[in-house]
């Protein structure tokens, strides 16, 4: 179990290696793509994990507000309009969604690469 973990661990330091070195390596010629190319890298300073921790703290947290309005709305509150509980609910799921299917990769490339012969 340990070894899948120190794995994993060094698979991780790799992608977030070669995630700077793609980034690094962006010229972007409008000032728009360059504000977006900006906000989606990660800093020099942040490991793969934190940017993997700060993505799930995000989906939580989207979640839990997408469940909180769906509450708030089911117990008759009348300031939470319907069409932003459907909203919300739907980007949740969108997220969830999401997360799954980057997890379903990850899991994929990790038994590749396990699974390459030395």
């Amino acid at each position: 179990m340990i070894g899948a973990i120190t794995a994993a661990e060094s698979i991780l330091s790799e992608l977030s290696s070669l995630a700077s070195a793609a980034t690094t390596g962006l010229s972007s010629s409008t000032a728009a793509a360059d504000a977006a190319t900006s906000a989606a890298a990660p800093s020099s300073g942040a490991s793969f994990s934190d940017l993997f921790g700060a993505a799930l703290n995000r989906l939580d947290s989207a979640v839990g507000g997408a469940t909180a309005q769906a509450q708030s709305s089911a117990a008759g509150d009348s300031d939470v309009p319907l069409s932003d509980v459907m909203v919300s609910l739907e980007q949740a799921n969108l997220s969830l969604q999401m997360a799954s299917g980057v997890r379903d990769r990850v899991t994929t490339a990790y038994s590749n690469v396990m699974n390459m012969s030395v």
